[in-house]
């Protein structure tokens, strides 16, 4: 369906703000145009989980960043923490199903969120990628085809 989607991340946003560790600042911008076409039921459970893991895996006081653009026909969301960031052989292994990474066994979690969102992602024919360093965080890009058709 076609929806806002800055009005969307932004009630997100302030949704999860609720859960945040002290002092954490959940930051978020928007760029382009507002309206897209996307399942948006998918993109909420996908955004959900995305910004509960980045709360949950950055310390009190941490800064999230939180972006979506729409740049001709691709729209890109960003969630970047300020976390402990996950190793190059754990990133490989990301969105397999009941995956931990190493330096995440003390973090309560079933290893099977991202599992879940890289499976909505593909149900959109989108694409999800993960960059990071350890003690840097990690940042998750998501882009999708933007299916709104011209007025």
């Amino acid at each position: 369906s076609s929806f806002n989607v800055k009005e969307l991340i932004t009630n997100i946003c302030n949704e999860l703000q609720a859960i945040a560790k002290k002092s954490q600042e959940i930051n978020y911008i928007h760029t382009g145009s507002t309206s897209v076409c996307l399942d948006i039921t998918l993109l909420r459970n996908i955004f959900i989980n995305l910004l509960s893991n980045a709360i949950k895996f950055s310390p009190e006081g941490g800064k999230i960043e939180v972006s979506s653009r729409v740049e001709g026909p691709d729209i890109v969301f960003e969630v970047k923490d300020s976390g402990m960031g996950i190793s190059q052989d754990d990133q490989q292994h990301l969105f397999e199903r009941f995956f931990r990474a190493k330096n995440a066994t003390n973090i309560q979690g079933t290893g099977l969120g991202l599992h879940i969102v890289g499976k909505y992602v593909e149900l959109m024919e989108g694409r999800i990628e993960c960059t990071s360093e350890l003690e840097k965080g990690a940042t998750f890009t998501v882009t999708f085809k933007n299916d709104t058709l011209p007025a």
